[in-house]
């Protein structure tokens, strides 16, 4: 078996800016877990000091994603009753375990009820590229539903592409466009179908450009979904998403902003593990 260097995982989990939260934090916990087995140190004190460390630079890294968030305070909880440093260890572990194999069981989930929505669908739209709505599209061609998907390129960054070529690879028709092109076949679609890196109550977080295409579906009269997970949730205790403060406009493209924040008035639906949820 390959060893899985954690530090090298690290490096290219931080430099990472083309896959989804939820593929990011099934790769957090990885090297969470795999530091915790081989982490240096002779005391409880100080493996929970150089754990607190770690989590705070896997979520610098990716600050505008919630499941990171959630992998931290998972990682937390389990060793906060540790007397020892293999008790410590051991309950790190095993929770680090226990929140991948709640991702796979909640993506999956989210993923057929979004699959639902493909039924009576030819043509959809989608942004950016979540591996959720991938998922979902995965499950249609199971089942021998084919559509055509409109991908916007999603510049900054062009993550469009990658889902087009993973959207094709499953037999779909998968037709990549520039991003304000893509808009031109809104009203021809049936529906957008997008992920979303963070959600509350009052809207969802997701790949800058999204906004746009919301506006624009309300005003064709074009459904427009959100698939996303629980691990998605904002937590609460960590004050508004970053997204969501008023920005000056850049005066360089490396200052554009990836991701924005889309209040859920623009929403006709979020879907979770547990089933559909009406916004709008």
């Amino acid at each position: 078996m390959e060893r899985f260097d954690w530090q090298e995982a690290w490096k290219a989990y931080q430099e990472d800016r083309t896959s989804g939260a939820m593929a990011l934090a099934v790769r957090a916990a990885q090297i969470v877990e795999e530091w915790a087995r081989i982490a240096p140190v002779d005391r409880v004190e100080d493996f929970r000091s150089e754990l607190e460390g770690l989590l705070h630079a896997l979520i610098q890294a990716h600050p505008d994603m919630a499941p990171p968030r959630h992998l931290a305070e998972a990682a937390r909880q389990a060793i906060r009753e540790a007397s020892s440093l293999s008790a410590a260890r051991a309950a790190l572990i095993a929770a680090l375990g226990k929140f991948r194999r709640r991702l796979e069981v909640h993506e999956r989930a989210a993923a057929r009820h979004a699959a639902s929505l493909l039924r009576s669908a030819r043509t959809i739209l989608t942004h950016s590229r979540s591996g959720l709505v991938a998922r979902a599209l995965a499950f249609a061609a199971e089942k021998g539903r084919y559509l055509q998907v409109i991908c916007p390129v999603a510049e900054p960054g062009g993550e469009g592409r990658r889902m087009a070529e993973e959207v094709a690879a499953m037999g779909h028709t998968a037709i990549l466009l520039p991003d304000l092109a893509a808009t031109h076949w809104l009203p021809q679609v049936d529906l957008v179908l997008v992920g979303a890196d963070a959600w509350d109550e009052e809207g969802i977080v997701n790949k800058i450009g999204t906004l746009a295409l919301a506006i624009l579906a309300r005003a064709f009269q074009r459904p427009f979904f959100v698939v996303a997970t629980s691990e998605k949730r904002w937590p609460a205790g960590v004050g508004p998403h970053p997204a969501r403060a008023l920005r000056a406009p850049p005066l360089a493209s490396e200052e554009i902003p990836w991701f924005e924040f889309v209040p859920r008035s623009y929403l006709t639906g979020l879907i979770l593990e547990d089933g559909f949820c009406l916004m709008a």
